[in-house]
């Protein structure tokens, strides 16, 4: 999801910036480095993985003026790569797309909040969940953290966009979603569905 920086109150904004640095620096710092420069594989899969997030999210709709929606595919990156390292290739994948569809980059920090940190985090703690089930079975983690976190992903970026929009001060179209609730499926399970499909493979 990306809104148009023009429809965000300033405050929305900056306190989205300060979050961002918040997080985005530590994981700069502490993700694991030298295990990507020690085996080149990993460096391929994070080059990939930032083509195959920018790809995917240029497959969007405007919903409205200002406002895009596109797949996530965050689920799928977090899995391969790790939390801190899904952070840092989706803000690089967040610049790439708001540069793609000629949109201020002011509104980066906001967008890689509700497309990136949400659905990564989502995920990440549904894998601690499911590492904690008696089964240990791969088909359950592949179900579970591939398909289910897809869409537990989007169903947090809903929440996360909905919150956004009415902090906005765009209730009209928070309240068109909400009337048209029955939606979210039709973004939740094509998410779910590429995901574990991605994973699988």
């Amino acid at each position: 999801m990306f809104l148009d920086p023009q429809l965000i109150p300033p405050f929305l904004l900056w306190s989205s910036t300060a979050l961002a640095a918040v997080i985005l620096l530590p994981s700069l710092r502490y993700a694991h480095w030298s295990a990507v420069r020690s085996v080149p594989l990993r460096q391929h899969l994070l080059f990939a993985s930032l083509l195959f997030l920018v790809v995917l999210w240029l497959l969007s709709v405007r919903m409205f003026e200002g406002l895009w929606l596109h797949f996530l595919g965050i689920t799928a990156v977090t899995l391969l790569l790790g939390w801190r390292f899904t952070v840092l290739v989706g803000a690089l994948a967040s610049c790439a797309y708001a540069l793609i569809i000629q949109q201020p980059l002011t509104g980066v920090p906001l967008a890689w909040l509700v497309s990136v940190l949400v659905p990564a985090t989502l995920s990440r703690l549904l894998v601690y969940w499911l590492r904690k089930r008696p089964q240990n079975n791969l088909f359950i983690y592949l179900l579970g953290a591939g398909f289910g976190g897809g869409i537990l992903s989007a169903i947090g970026l809903c929440v996360t966009g909905l919150l956004v929009l009415a902090l906005a001060d765009q209730m009209d179209r928070v309240q068109a979603v909400l009337a048209n609730w029955p939606m979210i499926t039709l973004i939740a399970f094509p998410e779910g569905f590429m995901n574990g499909m991605v994973l699988s493979v």
